[in-house]
């Protein structure tokens, strides 16, 4: 009996034709915008975790009210293998007569080493700092970018009058070293007018050691030095994994704002399911009839229009699924190609069974009042129905 009533359930949506199609309309946009949107949220998350694993896991950053001294202080603690002091300022950087607003980090020379093992940096072209580069600079491979003209090795970059030539070009997933500049230390902190302030500093773990455990022995030795109680700190000690857990939780904040508006499409193909099963009964009252006349019950006449509409939502969510796969495949594509933005796709089984199932569930709620309907109808009142 059920493999019968399927067989017709699929017969009559096909027979509707254009009435089904656009039914199904309503339904596959819905669907195909949650697909697109949820799967870009889910790669856009999993390239930024990517990321940040390469950001290294045997650092922990010290930020804050924090200065020289306290690089001595860190470097005592349990578990720590070197530390490095960094100071940042935006500075006003002049290349061939263009001026730009950029990032100027100052390091101290005489261990750049640590500082840049310490941080995901890489060399691609030209050589590190060393002590007596007191007035040559290491560029990130984006900062040509922010000029008309590429700059290259050996290129001269001035700040406040000041010229320091381009020793190294180097590539980074850290986001504050992005378009940035590298000078020495002093010379950053004679243009912001400070003594020995430092905007980081940057602690290697030893191995053996978690970054938890690291950032909990920070965090006690610099409360200690400073006769602070805990809760009073002045300073912030983040690892890579504070900063990815506070993206992750931005990314699914939007996520579910932006699937929440696009649920509103499927809500409108509900409504057109229901009309069109509504639409449905009137149409084929004396057929329900001829049904029950010849022995179908209520229930069978129940499973057979919302199989209907089951099929309609699953048929919807199928299309939708492809549609929406297509869509999130191509925005992947063009806005790798067209721009240096960091995105993926990211469907999944879960995704995509869940869709599926979610548009077949909708399409069995939205007929439920419409097949209950055509369930107490009187074969003789739907006989008579002209």
């Amino acid at each position: 009996m059920i493999a019968g009533l399927a067989k017709l359930a699929v017969r009559n949506t096909l027979r509707r034709g254009r009435k089904s199609w656009i039914t199904v309309i309503g339904v596959f946009i819905g669907i195909a915008a949650v697909v697109s949107l949820v799967s870009l949220g889910q790669g856009l998350e999993l390239a930024i975790t990517q990321e940040f694993e390469e950001l290294g896991a045997n650092q922990v950053i010290v930020t804050g009210n924090v200065d020289e001294s306290d690089l001595d202080v860190v470097e005592r603690v349990i578990g720590v293998d070197t530390t490095a002091g960094a100071y940042s300022a935006t500075q006003t950087v002049s290349f061939r007569g263009e001026e730009q607003d950029i990032n100027v980090v100052g390091a101290n020379l005489n261990n750049f080493n640590n500082f840049f093992r310490g941080l995901p940096l890489t060399l691609e072209d030209g050589r590190t700092l060393r002590g007596p580069d007191r007035r040559s600079t290491m560029i990130s491979s984006g900062l040509e970018d922010q000029y008309e003209r590429d700059i290259g090795l050996g290129d001269q970059l001035q700040i406040d009058g000041d010229s320091y030539r381009v020793q190294g070009i180097y590539s980074t997933g850290a986001p504050e070293y992005q378009n940035s500049m590298i000078i020495d230390i002093d010379q950053v902190r004679d243009l912001e007018d400070v003594d020995d302030d430092l905007s980081q500093i940057i602690a290697v773990i030893q191995p053996g050691f978690t970054q938890e455990e690291v950032r909990g022995n920070i965090e006690e030795g610099l409360r200690r030095d400073r006769g602070l109680q805990e809760g009073d700190e002045d300073f912030n000690v983040t690892i890579p994994q504070d900063i990815l857990d506070a993206l992750t939780n931005i990314i699914n904040v939007v996520q579910g704002i932006v699937v929440g508006l696009a649920s509103i499409a499927l809500l409108v193909g509900g409504i057109g399911i229901m009309n069109t099963m509504y639409m449905s009964i009137n149409e084929r009252t004396q057929e329900i009839g001829v049904l029950k006349a010849i022995g179908a019950s209520k229930k069978n006449i129940r499973m057979l229009f919302l199989m209907e509409a089951g099929l309609i939502g699953f048929i919807g969510g199928l299309i939708g699924i492809i549609i929406g796969i297509g869509i999130s495949e191509a925005a992947v594509y063009l806005v790798t190609t067209y721009s240096d933005t960091l995105i993926t796709s990211g469907y999944d089984a879960p995704l995509l069974i869940g869709a599926l199932t979610f548009s077949t569930l909708l399409g069995l709620v939205s007929g439920y009042l419409p097949s209950r309907q055509a369930s107490n109808l009187k074969p003789a009142d739907a006989l008579r129905y002209e």
